[in-house]
């Protein structure tokens, strides 16, 4: 059994793990906003099927069910909407430490959802896993991002220039923030 939740819950969100029923409403979610992440998210670089969402439903509840990633679909309270994703797509145990990432729907970008599934994944991490470090990693380019982790509190500790490839091809480097004074995480919202 996994030593994270299953369900984590925000004012506005259900952050929870994928199930198979979920693969046709998150492909559309990530159909409808596909031209942005395929800019900013290595996973986005071909459009997935509803075959191939479902693939990572199931693998997302298997990395969680073994404690390697913690992959979560933002689900709005009213409504039920799928409206991104979320989690820890890296987890070093032995440390321990979390990275977090995130993603919107581009209809609802701008409404702090992203900031909102940071704080309760960064509160989770030092509250509940004994996290001693929390990271945001992405692309340098990607300011909407930056701006999340900034008004959240994170330090940008550097940017790895020319660590990668984009999608398209082009070079790329990461910005990297992390928080490793709990108290100092901000509440916005």
């Amino acid at each position: 059994m996994s030593r994270l939740p299953e369900l984590l819950e925000t004012p506005r969100l259900l952050l929870r793990v994928p199930e198979p029923g979920d693969a046709e409403p998150l492909n559309a979610a990530i159909t409808a906003s596909f031209a942005e992440l395929t800019q900013w998210m290595p996973w986005a670089a071909e459009q997935p099927s509803v075959a191939q969402t479902g693939a990572f439903c199931a693998e997302a509840r298997e990395n969680w069910e073994s404690d390697l990633r913690y992959g979560l679909i933002m689900v709005e309270k009213d409504g039920g909407a799928i409206v991104g994703g979320s989690g820890y797509p890296n987890i070093d145990w032995s440390v321990p430490k979390f990275e977090i990432g995130y993603w919107c729907r581009t209809s609802i970008v701008g409404r702090g959802y992203a900031s909102e599934a940071t704080r309760a994944l960064a509160r989770l991490a030092f509250d509940e896993m004994d996290a001693v470090r929390v990271e945001l990693r992405m692309d340098d380019g990607n300011r909407g991002s930056w701006r999340v982790a900034e008004r959240m509190g994170f330090e940008l500790e550097g940017v790895l220039r020319g660590d990668s490839r984009s999608n398209s091809g082009s070079l790329c480097s990461t910005r990297i923030y992390s928080l490793v004074d709990p108290t100092r995480l901000r509440d916005v919202g």
